[in-house]
């Protein structure tokens, strides 16, 4: 028991404060139909991460995420920009900003000796799940669980402030999101939902993204994003439900892939190990065609999904 809370709760913690902050913002990407800016926001933060690094001399926390966030808005504002000029589609113009954003951050670690620092395209991909743990007690079992939440790494605080902006933003402006990808054009003409909702709504994504990126990786923010809200769309009935759905569904999986990551090669016997992060994110892929089966063989007499059934904005 004292192993698991030194070792494994932490990464778990992280795990589904990540799946909150992510998830949350993710359901409303999903329903716009914009699940792509996530991926670019993950990418794009690249730049942003070694350019704090370069600024500051240091690998400071604050430093680099403050790096990546601004990195992270400006590929959003940038691809605004390059879809009304060239009148081509959001996805085309996230696409080219997205991979130039990328390229611009791997050529920086490459030539910058920001890989001096453990800052490399491994630690970009995955995160660092593994590495967050709790030292282990060297007094009473007792006294040390009074100060495991003091003990908790940095990230993990980070993560708790993006969920708790996530869950926040959500809540507040569930009305306006909700007629903004379900209706937008009624909804700049009425005024009841006015721009600046989407605005609020993409700096708490990419703030969570940018919270996320640290522990857990691209590779599983761009999963927590989507994956959640795309296995809740078939059985939800309304939005919030739809947002309560997604992280009921994807917490088991995601903490059940992340106990399979870390304790299957013992159990099994095998020299291989499993990379939390991956395997978290192919799980909860796994899922969305799962959930979408199990929808079709009980949807009998079922109402459709508004999720599934609205047309693009």
């Amino acid at each position: 028991m004292t192993d698991f809370a030194a070792v494994d709760l932490p990464a778990l913690l992280a795990i589904v404060l990540a799946l909150v902050a992510c998830a949350t913002l993710g359901n409303w990407l999903v329903l716009r139909r914009e699940s792509l800016a996530a991926d670019a926001t993950a990418h794009a933060v690249l730049p942003g991460l070694v350019g704090g690094f370069l600024v500051t001399g240091t690998r400071s926390p604050w430093a680099m995420l403050a790096g990546a966030a601004i990195a992270g808005l400006a590929a959003i504002l940038l691809a605004r920009f390059v879809a009304r000029a060239t009148r081509t589609g959001s996805a085309v113009a996230l696409g080219v900003v997205f991979t130039a954003f990328f390229a611009l951050g791997v050529a920086l670690l490459e030539t910058q000796g920001a890989r001096q620092v453990d800052l490399d395209p491994d630690c970009v991909l995955f995160g660092s799940l593994e590495t967050l743990f709790v030292a282990p007690p060297e007094r009473s079992l007792e006294a040390w669980m009074q100060s495991w939440i003091a003990a908790l790494p940095r990230p993990i605080w980070t993560l708790a402030g993006a969920a708790g902006i996530a869950v926040t933003t959500s809540w507040l402006l569930a009305k306006e999101l909700a007629m903004r990808a379900f209706d937008p054009s009624f909804a700049l003409a009425s005024g009841a939902a006015p721009r600046w909702t989407d605005d609020v709504r993409i700096v708490a994504t990419t703030l969570a993204i940018v919270a996320s990126f640290e522990a857990v990786g691209s590779v599983l923010v761009i999963a927590l994003v989507a994956c959640p809200a795309l296995a809740a769309a078939p059985f939800a009935r309304s939005v919030r439900g739809q947002i309560a759905l997604s992280l009921a569904m994807a917490t088991p999986i995601a903490c059940g892939a992340y106990l399979a990551a870390a304790h299957a090669p013992a159990w099994l016997g095998t020299t291989h190990a499993l990379n939390a992060s991956g395997t978290v994110a192919c799980a909860l892929a796994a899922g969305v065609p799962l959930a979408h089966l199990l929808y079709r063989v009980f949807r009998r007499g079922a109402r459709p999904s508004p999720a599934l059934n609205r047309r693009p904005a």
